[in-house]
């Protein structure tokens, strides 16, 4: 669907050459061959003229961020209400108010929304430049495939960069800049990118607990796994729907093993916004990891080591194979668990 080829690279010349912050511009345009064929400076932006491929209605530039407003590409295809990037990490990054193709998304690190004929959009992703250890931060990134758009395939939109991309002091603090495993300079724009991260923006009821449930977590989306974490500093995957469960009254305890029997049994077919998804049984049929089930077959859930919380698809390879089965954790449970005489653990 994706395609690894000419141009996939071409994001890293945006932090390419210069070394100074600062001269990294707002929004880019770049031809398939990497040349700079259009910059937005502080204020309103057109490209072309008429602003039928981007327009910025307003973009401002400080020591500690940049922040662009009323962004619009591709004829109004997608539309952004509102971008911030940090000079340095990820905290504070914001793509507000994303809609493509009238439909509403929230995104985190890395988030991946396909286009048609295969152009696609990527959402607050990492760029380690040539002859740097430090990295940048594109807000949202667009990949042209298709000439409709009105552009040379190969072209891409960087909309929201990383106007202080310093190189680190030392290697080893460059690590995980955002909190993300770095890529390689000749594999940052397309390696590691998940085929799909991205969901609509939750449209539930907030009047069933389920509903209010989703609506809490997806504040959480972007916050690194944290092993035994269950806090808003750090989660790990049966941390997150504790905390959330826990703010609305619902006690859970902090196991994926335990969770897997606090509530009723749904139906795959009949889940609903706040059902607990389970994957990966062990040996002994104790699911190893869950998420929280947020509607249109995705769910929000809190990966592994290295990863923040994000949305992911049942239909993706890896929980498709290994989905194991779903509660909902504010109905009365219909079966007893295994684990009932043991003290709380995390996991």
């Amino acid at each position: 669907m994706l395609r690894r080829g000419a141009g996939v690279v071409f994001v890293l010349l945006a932090f390419a050459a210069p070394a100074h912050a600062g001269t990294l511009g707002l929004a880019e345009v770049r031809s398939p061959d990497g040349t700079l064929i259009g910059k937005a400076g502080t204020g309103a932006y057109f490209y072309p003229a008429d602003g039928s491929v981007l327009r910025v209605g307003s973009a401002r530039s400080t020591a500690a961020s940049v922040e662009l407003r009323d962004v619009s590409m591709f004829n109004g295809r997608v539309t952004v209400r509102r971008l911030v990037v940090p000079a340095r990490g990820l905290g504070g990054a914001r793509v507000e108010g994303l809609v493509v193709d009238g439909t509403g998304f929230v995104v985190g690190p890395n988030s991946l929304i396909p286009l048609n004929g295969g152009s696609y959009l990527v959402a607050l992703q990492e760029a380690v430049s040539p002859g740097r250890t430090g990295s940048g931060l594109v807000a949202l990134r667009a990949y042209v495939a298709d000439p409709s758009l009105g552009l040379a395939p190969g072209t891409q939109l960087l909309v929201g960069l990383a106007r202080a991309a310093h190189p680190a002091v030392a290697t080893s603090t460059a690590a995980a800049i955002l909190g993300l495993p770095q890529l390689a300079a000749a594999q940052a724009s397309m390696a590691g990118v998940p085929s799909f991260v991205a969901a609509p923006s939750p449209d539930v009821p907030t009047n069933t607990l389920g509903g209010q449930a989703v609506a809490l977590a997806y504040q959480f989306l972007g916050v690194p796994y944290v092993w035994a974490g269950a806090a808003p500093s750090g989660f790990d995957c049966s941390g997150l729907t504790m905390y959330v469960y826990g703010r609305l009254g619902i006690k859970l305890g902090h196991y994926t093993g335990f969770q897997y029997y606090e509530g009723r049994r749904v139906p795959r077919d009949q889940l609903e916004a706040g059902d607990l998804v389970f994957f990966h049984a062990n040996s002994a049929g104790v699911p190893q990891h869950e998420g929280m089930y947020v509607g249109n077959g995705s769910f929000i859930h809190a990966p592994r080591r290295g990863d923040v919380v994000k949305i992911s698809s049942l239909f993706e390879t890896s929980y498709a194979l290994s989905y194991l089965g779903a509660v909902r954790p504010y109905a009365a449970g219909n079966s007893s668990s295994p684990f009932s005489t043991w003290t709380s653990v995390s996991g």
